[in-house]
């Protein structure tokens, strides 16, 4: 995935203190803080967010937590160089300073190792400072929607992590169901299983003798079923209602 960037460090993109940043916005116009010491990603999440959401910018963490106590985002894009963050530690206490807040993570390098920590520490996204525009509003509109938003590689790794927990909580409360597996076919089970240890559409297709195309009308069958909005948080409803993510290798031969 790749990003873009943003405007001045603790400042809010309001012509007039109080006013609408655009034509159009409202008090009600979700804002969106951005965390970074490098002008031209602020600038470059700026453009990107513009238009939907009302914007502030902080040049290091010492702005960025008195902006997140005076203005109560809604979302935080946040550089995980930013002056003084330190990490993941520094973003679960970011994350503390208000709860509500969606913290999406911006870095150079993605990493799984780092992505699982960032995750675990509280923030909703994780992705390249040079994700595409298009997708960084997407992002943004998604875990403003409560949901998660990573890179496809990191999904396996982020899964592998939640299993361990999610048959810990099996074990806590046993015979947990959820009404909405009984919508799904016997077909479409087999993918949510294989789709929740990370298999791609291909490797679906290959492990059940079908074709790609049958795949993907299948995974929309699904998503309208369960009234999920990706692959990401099927997998987790997988992880969580279904079955072990060990399972799947019952259904057939081990993809490659």
């Amino acid at each position: 995935m790749r990003s873009r960037r943003c405007p001045l460090a603790g400042q809010v993109n309001h012509a007039t203190p109080g006013m609408p940043d655009s034509p159009g916005k409202t008090e009600s116009t979700p804002l969106v803080m951005i965390a970074s010491a490098v002008a031209g990603l602020r600038k470059r999440c700026r453009q990107a967010l513009s238009n939907g959401y009302s914007i502030q910018e902080s040049a290091d963490r010492g702005d960025l937590e008195r902006g997140i106590l005076g203005h109560r985002p809604a979302a935080v894009l946040l550089d995980i160089t930013l002056p003084g963050l330190g990490g993941a530690s520094g973003i679960a206490a970011i994350q503390k300073l208000r709860a509500a807040a969606r913290i999406i993570v911006l870095t150079e390098a993605p990493d799984e190792r780092e992505g699982i920590a960032i995750l675990k520490a509280g923030a909703r996204g994780y992705c390249h400072r040079d994700i595409d525009t298009v997708l960084l509003e997407k992002a943004t509109h998604v875990v403003l929607k409560g949901e998660i938003w990573v890179g496809r590689k990191l999904i396996p790794h982020l899964l592998e992590e939640l299993t361990v927990l999610t048959e810990q909580r099996r074990k806590d409360a046993p015979g947990r169901t959820d009404e909405r597996l009984e919508r799904v076919t016997p077909r479409e089970r087999q993918i949510v299983d294989l789709l929740s240890v990370g298999a791609s559409n291909k490797e679906i297709a290959k492990r059940l003798n079908v074709t790609e195309r049958t795949v993907k009308a299948h995974l929309t069958a699904i998503f309208r079923k369960l009234g999920l909005s990706g692959r990401l948080q099927l997998a987790l409803f997988a992880l969580e209602h279904g079955r072990s993510a060990r399972e799947p290798e019952a259904i057939g031969p081990k993809f490659n």
